[in-house]
């Protein structure tokens, strides 16, 4: 076959990554596997099963894969002959002249055939066979971009559930902190009425109890919309899910560890990296198909058949004709057409080349950043729950000290807001570590295991042979 070879890059990759690998992070040899099921959280698992299963862009990635195996299909075709039947029933006359096609003596009359023709177009160059080599390509490459959103829908649905439980989480301490800052206003009132306090202190404890109620407001919109827009992703009506969700519940924990692979195999592994390097592979199979239109192109055609001038004759044997023989089709002057045609399949293997090295440095970016956000967050997290602690160990004293008449209760009050504002920020701290535990997770391509798109959601397929995963048609062998 004419055209090169393809073989894929020789990029350098590190040995290890930049990052160390710290704060509920080590080194494995494996990748991550259904991830979700990690968390421990059987609504997430349903979730997750929901979005893969009806996703609708997911849903419209497999249209495009099998209109990448219906193209393959027809580039394949070309391998065999193409056979056409044909035939007429005419009537003529002619006045001083012939119809065409007609091949019975005489101005009128009629005539009737019967036939079929055949071209074979002999592949000595390679041409077709590099076409299919292009198209099987663009086909892997087209399930790699659905594998890679199914690795996305995947993260952006646990996302969307954690960002829902921390708002209801935080909704919940904010109503508790509510009760105790209009506790906390009443005092400040009474005192005020009894001279014991200022104005200021009125207008500062009502401002805590407004502050409160308006965030109140903004976490239950907040809230609404991350619901909303769990459902339209795993393919629901907004709300649809609020019976599942519930209005309270846990925010999910990662794991105590999350196992990292080498960047090398880390990187072979991720779907937007393997469907770069088979659209490159497309584009350098698509150089073949333009270089063999600088050699001849033989074919072999024939024709056979019956013709007659009377109807009940057509089916004599004596009516039969056949032709068979080969046929040549060389550009032998074609004004640089074809090099020029060259030298845009070469700029288009060029073009994916590039891509390809963008696509992989963008992806070691990609983890590169999870890996420094995860171990910062998880150390974060620490600190504020420390914080926190120590907020609770003051609450507690007071309230000794208060049992003991030794503390008023305005004081206790508003140690308790303090222990509240640190709450809220270890609800955040928390929901970041599993925020970016998503992240990393994705950044390190999902579950490595491979599917094909169906109707009814990812099908396994017990190999990464790629033949075999292009002849798959819709997930079954």
């Amino acid at each position: 076959m004419v055209g090169p070879d393809y073989e894929r890059p020789d990029l350098i990759s590190p040995d290890a990554w930049h990052n160390d690998l710290k704060a509920g992070l080590e080194a494995s040899s494996e990748g991550v596997g259904t991830w979700w099921e990690s968390f421990e959280d059987p609504i997430l698992d349903e979730l997750i099963l929901r979005t893969q299963q009806n996703n609708l862009d997911l849903r419209i990635l497999m249209t495009r894969v099998e209109v990448a195996r219906a193209d393959f299909g027809i580039a394949g075709s070309f391998l065999l002959p193409t056979i056409n039947g044909d035939g007429y029933a005419q009537w003529f006359r002619a006045d001083g002249g012939e119809i065409p096609g007609v091949t019975v003596d005489g101005d009128s009359g009629q005539g009737f055939k019967l036939g079929s023709s055949m071209t074979w177009e002999l592949d000595l160059w390679g041409k077709i066979r590099r076409a299919m080599e292009s198209k099987e390509n663009s086909l892997l490459a087209s399930i790699e971009n659905w594998r890679d959103l199914l690795v996305t829908v995947r993260a952006e649905v646990a996302t969307s559930y954690v960002s829902y439980r921390t708002l209801r989480k935080t909704l919940e301490i904010t109503e508790v902190g509510l009760v105790a800052a209009e506790h906390n206003f009443d005092l400040v009132r009474q005192s005020y009425d009894n001279g014991t306090a200022t104005m200021t202190d009125v207008l500062s404890a009502r401002s805590l109890v407004a502050s409160l109620e308006s965030r109140l407001h903004g976490y239950v919109a907040d809230a609404t919309q991350e619901l909303n827009r769990i459902s339209v992703l795993v393919g629901e009506t907004p709300g649809a899910l609020h019976d599942l969700l519930g209005d309270s519940g846990q925010i999910p924990v990662p794991p105590a560890t999350i196992g990292v692979a080498m960047p090398a195999e880390v990187i072979r592994q991720r779907p937007d990296v393997r469907a770069a390097e088979r659209n490159l592979a497309a584009a350098v199979a698509g150089i073949g198909v333009a270089e063999a239109d600088l050699l001849p192109a033989f074919s072999l055609v024939g024709t056979v058949g019956l013709q007659s001038s009377d109807a009940g004759n057509l089916f004599n044997w004596s009516n039969r004709y056949w032709s068979i023989g080969p046929s040549m089709n060389w550009q032998l002057l074609n004004w640089g057409r074809v090099s020029s045609q060259i030298d845009i399949a070469k700029a288009g293997a060029s073009e994916g080349l590039i891509s390809y090295e963008k696509t992989v440095l963008n992806a070691y970016r990609d983890i590169e950043d999870a890996l420094v956000d995860f171990s910062s967050s998880e150390l974060s997290r620490r600190d504020t729950e420390a914080a926190r602690n120590d907020s609770l160990g003051a609450l507690v004293l007071a309230e000794q000290a208060y049992h003991q008449g030794t503390q008023n209760l305005p004081l206790v009050i508003e140690t308790e807001l303090q222990l509240l504002e640190q709450e809220f920020s270890l609800i955040n701290a928390e929901a970041q570590v599993a925020l970016a535990a998503v992240t990393l997770y994705k950044a390190l391509g999902g579950d490595w295991s491979p599917v094909l798109p169906s109707a009814d959601g990812p099908v396994a397929v017990p190999t990464n042979d790629e033949s075999i995963v292009s002849a798959t048609a819709g997930g079954t062998s």
